[in-house]
């Protein structure tokens, strides 16, 4: 019998590797950060190389979860979402992948899943979806 209790939801270091969340741990509380500041946060718990963090940064500028703009000889990086959107993002991500590789097998299955699931459960998901999205300007 599936359990019908809801599951936590699920954070960012589901979709980020260990240092990637641990790089965006350090980043959202902030509006902007330099390597050095990261570096700097991360150096208590994890012996790294500055060039190390500064490579994982660009990686997330690559991945659209960081921007940065250079000021001078530094660059300033700024996370693209708060930790919630970059998990509903994701969550975005993987339903639109599944769907254009399986479509209308996929959407059955998302259906039958949903049989199995407390009314209460569905009613809290059509809260959820029923929400507005947060404002992106």
């Amino acid at each position: 019998m599936p359990d019908d209790r809801p599951s936590p939801p699920p954070g960012p270091e589901q979709f980020l590797g260990e240092l990637e969340a641990a790089v965006m741990q350090n980043i959202w509380p902030q509006d902007e950060v330099t390597v050095r500041q990261v570096w700097d946060a991360l150096q208590p718990t994890r012996d790294l190389a500055y060039t190390t963090v500064m490579t994982v940064m660009s990686r997330l500028v690559q991945k659209g979860v960081l921007t940065a703009r250079k000021q001078g000889k530094t660059y300033y990086y700024q996370a693209t979402s708060m930790p919630e959107e970059f998990v509903a993002q994701q969550a975005q991500r993987a339903v639109q992948n599944l769907l254009t590789q399986f479509g209308d097998v996929a959407i059955a299955q998302f259906l039958q899943a949903l049989d199995d699931v407390d009314p209460e459960r569905l009613a809290a998901l059509r809260k959820l979806i029923n929400q507005e999205p947060p404002d992106e300007t």
